[in-house]
Order: structure tokens, then C-alpha cells, then sequence
């Protein structure tokens, strides 16, 4: 489909119930028009496909820094590249780094905090129970210690003007030999970190030049208010080279349960909100490729 389709053109951000049920399917194991499986059923809202639109130019899309992504093939799969760039960790430290935003909803400032939202961050719009995939390639690990691709959802801007805009939550790939492979984290304010180590289902880990589809999937448990659900979903072989098209060999590889007053560290609120901004991170990378990256707002089960 090309870039200038409405059906998966970047720029149809916000779609009404009936053309997003019509296009993109009502039922999990449907296809996306990346050919993706689309794990949970969408539901009416906001959602972000960069499909076959050029990602320095797209709206509602951002490459931190400015960073131009190249294009770039090998054989039938079709991706992008950004060089990572030298960055001072605002908790100490320096190393290498790069960042992917989206933002589903559209608009340009976000408008309320974990501390003073009532359901979002920007507008009603917001993602809040979603599937969010990434199809990525790391190259040269610089820092294996602080190595890592990161899905960070429900969240916002990062500053040091206002720690409190942060708000978000996240699940991490690293690499193995490091003490762990996946994490679940919050950094309500920025940047202040939490993270605790999950037990993966499954022997995977970010490995240098390979590909790996990631989905972050987050939703709120159904007649529990005081609970959100968040997974991570890994395909480790995730292209056909034949074809280019994905193999959709999806398996759940952790989880957390996130629960309102139960204490990650620092923080015991509940994260549960529709995020203005959500965001692919690297760490301790030379550069990345990626290839299909989305969200869209989901059904619950």
C-alpha cells in the first residue's frame, strides 16, 4: 500500500469506530496493512501506522534530535536507519541512545500529568488499552550494560523543567549475560526510574544484527479498576526473507500486572491513563534499523 493510501497513510491518525473496524479488522489474529497479527481486537480511537510513509516526514511522528532516517533494503525487507547519538544521562552517566515518538492522538502539548490527569494526557483520544509493534535491528553493541530496546506507552514528554510530564510506564529487551533480559519500568517523573526484573517465558535476548518484532500490549483488567495488564511479545524470526512479509510468530515472553498501591520502588499509582506520547527507545547501540512500527487502541479481553 503506498504512503499516500488513507488506509494506512501516517497521517489518518484518529479514525471513527466504523472506518477503523471496516479497515483494520474486529477480530484478534486479523492482519494489519503492515500484514502484522494484530494480537487483540481494535477498538474505536486513536491509532499511528507509519506504513510506507517516509518517517522524517510524517505527522505525528518523531525522530528525537532531528536524526534523518535512511533508507535502506536487503533483499525483500524494506527498513529504515537512525544512528544513535552521544547523550548524558539525566541520572548519571553517559552512553548512546535514540528515540522513536508517536503521537496517536495528534496534537502538539501535552496538557496534564500522572499527578493531574483524569483518564489522559492530551485529550480523550489518547491510547489507553493498546498494542503497540516495533520491528527492529540493533547494530554494534557499544555498552552491553546499558544496552537495551525499550517500548515506553501511556507517557509524555521528558524534561527537566517538569519531571511530572513523564508518566509513564515500560517493558525492555537486553541483551543476555547482563543479569536479566526484560524489566517492566515507571518513571512517573523524569527521571526517576523503576524497574524490576521479569522472568522471561522463553530463551530470547537483544542480539546484535539481528531483527526481532516487539509488541507492547497494555489494558485494564475487566471489572477490576485497581489493575492494568502489560506484556511484551516477542517474534524472534520475525520477517520471510522471500518475501519480506512478517512470519507472525508471536509469543508472549513476560509480563507484569501493575496494581494500584502496590509499591515498584519509588512509585504505588497505578499507571492507566491514554498517554500522549509513545515512544521506541535504544540504549548502548551503535544504530538501528526498524521496519513496521504502530499502536492503536484495543478491546480489552
Amino acid at each position: 500500500m503506498s504512503a499516500g493510501s488513507t488506509q494506512w497513510s501516517a497521517t489518518a491518525v484518529v479514525f471513527a469506530a466504523a472506518m477503523f473496524a471496516g479497515r483494520c479488522g474486529n477480530a484478534p489474529g486479523s492482519l494489519d496493512g503492515d500484514a502484522v497479527q494484530m494480537l487483540f481486537p481494535s477498538a474505536p480511537g486513536s491509532g499511528f501506522w507509519l506504513g510506507s510513509s517516509d518517517p522524517n516526514t510524517t505527522s505525528h511522528f518523531a525522530i528525537e534530535q532531528g536524526t534523518k532516517a535512511v533508507a535502506g533494503s536487503e533483499g525483500a525487507i524494506r527498513f529504515w536507519n537512525i544512528p544513535s547519538y552521544p547523550f548524558n544521562y539525566a541520572s548519571g552517566g553517559s552512553g548512546w541512545t535514540s528515540r522513536l515518538h508517536l503521537h496517536a492522538s495528534g496534537g502538539t502539548q501535552q496538557q496534564f500529568t500522572w499527578k493531574t490527569q483524569s483518564g489522559y494526557l492530551y485529550s480523550p483520544a489518547d491510547v489507553r488499552n493498546q498494542e503497540f509493534t516495533v520491528f527492529a535491528r540493533a547494530h554494534r553493541i557499544l555498552d552491553p550494560s546499558r544496552a537495551a530496546l525499550t517500548l515506553k506507552i501511556r507517557g509524555g514528554a521528558h524534561t527537566s523543567s517538569n519531571g511530572d510530564l513523564a508518566s509513564c510506564i515500560m517493558l525492555t529487551l537486553h541483551p543476555a549475560g547482563v543479569g536479566y533480559v526484560t524489566r517492566f519500568g515507571k518513571e512517573l517523573f523524569h527521571p526517576d526510574y523503576d524497574y524490576l526484573q521479569l522472568t522471561p517465558r522463553f530463551d530470547a535476548a537483544l542480539t546484535d544484527g539481528a531483527w526481532v518484532g516487539m509488541k507492547m500490549v497494555s489494558y485494564s483488567v475487566a471489572g477490576r479498576s485497581d489493575q492494568v495488564v502489560n506484556r511484551l511479545y516477542l517474534d524472534s524470526d520475525p520477517f520471510d526473507p522471500a518475501t519480506g512479509k512478517p512470519r507472525n510468530g508471536w509469543r508472549l515472553f513476560s509480563e507484569y500486572v501493575d496494581v494500584e498501591e502496590q509499591s515498584t520502588g519509588r512509585y504505588s499509582k497505578l499507571a492507566d491513563w491514554g498517554g500522549w506520547q509513545t515512544t521506541f527507545r535504544t540504549d548502548g547501540i551503535h544504530d538501528l534499523d526498524f521496519a513496521i512500527i504502530s499502536v492503536r487502541e484495543i478491546v480489552p479481553p
